[in-house]
């Protein structure tokens, strides 16, 4: 059989021990809970809106993984915070890269600042400052989400389910061709979201890469139905 090619979106980050020196990154833990799945992950480090095509030939599906706020240029808007974690050249190649997948009709699955750029890329908007949605650590859990039922997060979380929160933005107008499928209880903040005419797009507010070491099998359940079902 053939395997599974999962493209995992790279994020770009200083070398602490090597002034000046930048490095492709990615959480690791994605990469795990992609071949624990069956799948076989490979990086796609940031590049220019013309390797899209190609990145995107190469792969079955997508991961749009967490970093930076999404500048609000790409929804019409101007910054009303006081921030510098912004990429602007992240955002744009990794619109191309939705655009690209899309036209091709490869599953994506978006994580964190991922789906805040998908949404985007769809024509959504975000909330530019969220306040009580940064978890002190980064293992463990912050609250409890409400699940539509009869929806692609209700097919793999409990009712019950609890995630992590860490995320300073978040949807504030969701895509015409999206629709949510949880929430947080707390404030009604977006938790998830799938496509409205059952297109392979999933969207996570949380991190369940951060959450495979503390043993939570739902959370690899999501890496399995992304591999061998979207």
């Amino acid at each position: 059989m053939k395997p599974v090619i999962i493209g995992i979106t790279g994020n770009e980050r200083t070398c602490t021990s090597m002034a000046g020196v930048r490095l492709d990154a990615v959480s690791r833990h994605l990469s795990e809970g992609v071949k624990a799945a069956g799948g076989v992950p490979i990086i796609l480090p940031l590049g220019t809106p013309d390797l899209a095509k190609t990145y995107i030939d190469m792969i079955d599906k997508l991961i749009l993984s967490g970093g930076q706020n999404v500048d609000p240029r790409f929804y019409g808007e101007d910054r009303e915070i006081d921030c510098d974690d912004y990429h602007v050249e992240r955002d744009e190649f990794e619109l191309a890269l939705v655009k690209e997948a899309l036209k091709q009709g490869k599953p994506i699955m978006a994580v964190c600042r991922g789906m805040q750029l998908l949404n985007v890329a769809l024509g959504g908007t975000l909330n530019q400052k969220v306040e009580n949605h940064w978890q002190n650590e980064y293992t463990g859990t912050s609250h409890e989400v409400i699940i539509e039922k009869n929806s692609r997060v209700s097919q793999l979380l409990s009712p019950n389910s609890r995630v992590n929160s860490i995320h300073r933005q978040s949807v504030k107008k969701l895509a015409p061709g999206l629709k949510v499928t949880a929430r947080d209880p707390r404030d009604g903040t977006i938790e998830a979201y799938e496509a409205k005419n059952g297109a392979p797009l999933i969207g996570l507010q949380w991190h369940p890469e951060l959450l495979l070491e503390d043993g939570e099998t739902q959370s690899q359940g999501l890496f399995n139905y992304l591999v061998q079902s979207l």
